[in-house]
């Protein structure tokens, strides 16, 4: 269709900028207070724009005696912390902000508009509908992330409440972005995606398909050297941080040729019933492999087996709820929920007779969808799966793995210094693999330093629900094909992670199961650096089967 007879469906509008003539607090990017189109930076104390923050996007009153603690852990007397800093704003703060704020004798509110609601309101438009009216100015509301530059001394508790805040608004912001970028490509309004991809980029800087999307805009426009700029940071940030190389057609493009190696896994955000999975795919032939990641993992650290399983199989990793990109509800991580995710995501992504692959944890949820769907087989790598004597020491072991979770890390280098230092060294290309992802399990925080991106409620949670759960019974329902993979070197304590005597439990429970026993590999390497034997028998127990066995 020729850009003069295109036509764009109605859709809902979008919502402005702000309401019309009426103050907004703006705290996407850095804080200031907007009129229309302009802005004006809001100067505070950080402690009294953490406060002024977290009232302005709690859903109603907040308790005193639940405040106090969260943002004045270390004051003597948190509730006399938390007056000084009322009194503060009443004097320094700007009307918007002072005269709304209510102080009752137990609680406190802040009702003022803000551009968070404004943006989560039409970018859930956009998301739909990115042809909507207003969709470029909704964008244009998320300058940065949340309250940028904010670094305050607070309780865990509020450190994750903004990290969680911060992360769900900006993968709001990649979801809505994205949608209007491929629509602004195929309808001809390229000039109108620049700002919001640029922008994208810019926050969340290791999105390829943003950086795909951008050279591609300005490449429409004729926008020769601005198309080569992006190109060059893409290709430096693919190459320098992500041990990657470009994409092909491009490197053809831009270099006159393409270097020899590996380019990254495909990223998509998947939308469910409840939350939005983010999920990690390497192509590949069919039946798909579905990688479950253990407690405090992600689709990431299955870099190295995912590689060396595609491109004979597809392989698609997710990131469980509460872990990686995917969504951090408030409450909702025992084993149910996962497992619901799963069989939803099997279905959204068209997964025939998919083979479920779970390490550890991940290996118990794997069992319990392999149960509840039709899968053409079950990989159990050190999976979490015996009588509760089991579990529960397996989750005592692994406790100190979740403690570390929520607590800053200075930088890329200092957490792998530190985690390295606690493994032997790893063949090259697991060890380049180690480094990129790193990159993608640190999340960056506004006061400069970074945290792992899994929650540790959602850790301790999962575990709890396991515990509780009669794993081996529900491995004993499991029809069809199973590969058991036992790893036999020590992890942690000097001791390898799993026993003979549970992995014979196992085994009774599915008598029929395929073992394997990785001599060389611990419960971490199993994944992150898989021997080729291992690698062998899961290629073998994974290849298409023309007639299906009856039973196990």
């Amino acid at each position: 269709m020729s850009r003069s007879t295109r036509t764009v469906p109605r859709a809902p509008f979008a919502k402005p900028l702000a309401p019309h003539g009426r103050h907004v607090l703006a705290l996407l990017g850095t804080p200031s207070l907007r009129r229309g189109h302009r802005l004006v930076p809001l100067v505070l104390r950080p402690k009294a724009m953490a406060l002024v923050a977290y009232l302005a996007l709690a859903d109603g009153a907040v308790a005193r005696r639940d405040l106090a603690p969260l943002l004045f852990p270390e004051a003597g007397d948190p509730r006399a912390a938390l007056r000084w800093h009322l009194t503060y704003l009443r004097a320094a703060a700007p009307p918007l902000i002072a005269r709304r704020l209510r102080a009752a004798r137990g609680a406190l509110a802040l009702s003022v508009p803000t551009d968070v609601a404004l943006f989560r309101l039409g970018a859930e438009v956009v998301s739909r509908h990115p042809g909507a009216p207003g969709a470029a100015r909704t964008l244009s509301l998320y300058r940065g992330n949340l309250v940028a530059g904010l670094a305050v001394s607070a309780s865990a508790d509020f450190d994750t409440w903004l990290y969680v805040t911060q992360e769900s608004l900006q993968r709001t912001f990649r979801r809505s972005a994205l949608a209007f970028g491929r629509w602004a490509l195929e309808a001809h309004r390229e000039r109108q995606a620049i700002a919001p991809l640029a922008r994208l980029v810019g926050v969340d800087p290791y999105c390829e398909e943003a950086h795909l999307m951008l050279i591609r805009t300005y490449q429409a426009l004729g926008h020769t050297q601005p198309a080569a700029a992006a190109y060059e940071r893409y290709a430096r940030i693919v190459r320098r941080e992500l041990a990657a190389e470009p994409a092909p057609a491009l490197a053809m493009q831009f270099e006159g040729r393409r270097r020899r190696g590996p380019t990254l896994p495909r990223e998509h955000l998947v939308a469910l019933r409840d939350v939005t999975m983010h999920v990690v795919e390497w192509p590949g032939g069919e039946p798909a492999i579905v990688g479950i990641h253990g407690s405090a993992g992600m689709a990431h650290t299955f870099g190295a087996l995912a590689a060396r399983l595609a491109p004979t199989h597809r392989f698609v990793g997710v990131d469980l709820r509460g872990h990686g990109f995917s969504d951090k509800p408030r409450v909702g991580y025992e084993l149910h929920h996962h497992v619901e995710d799963l069989r939803q995501v099997i279905e959204a992504m068209h997964l025939e007779q998919p083979v479920l692959l779970g390490h550890s944890a991940g290996g118990t949820i794997a069992a319990f969808v392999a149960a509840r769907t039709d899968v053409s087989g079950l990989i159990l790598l050190e999976a979490m799966i015996g009588d509760r004597a089991f579990t529960e020491n397996a989750a005592a072991q692994a406790a100190p793995l979740a403690t570390g979770l929520g607590r800053p890390v200075a930088g890329f280098d200092a957490y792998l210094d530190r985690w390295r230092a606690r493994r032997d060294r790893f063949t090259d290309d697991a060890e380049r693999l180690v480094d990129r992802w790193a990159r993608f399990a640190l999340a960056p925080l506004p006061d400069g330093t970074y945290r792992e991106r899994a929650l540790r409620a959602a850790v301790e949670s999962e575990w709890a629900s396991i515990i509780e759960a009669d794993s081996l019974g529900t491995l004993a329902r499991v029809r069809g094909p199973i590969l058991i993979v036992q790893a036999l070197r020590p992890w942690l304590g000097g001791r390898p992670y799993f026993t003979s005597g549970i992995v014979a439990a196992q085994m009774r429970a599915a008598p029929s199961a395929v073992l394997f026993v990785a001599r060389h590999s611990d419960h971490s390497t199993i994944i992150r650096d898989p021997e080729p034997a291992m690698i062998d028998a899961i290629l073998r127990f994974a290849r298409p089967r023309f007639a299906r066995p009856p039973g196990r």
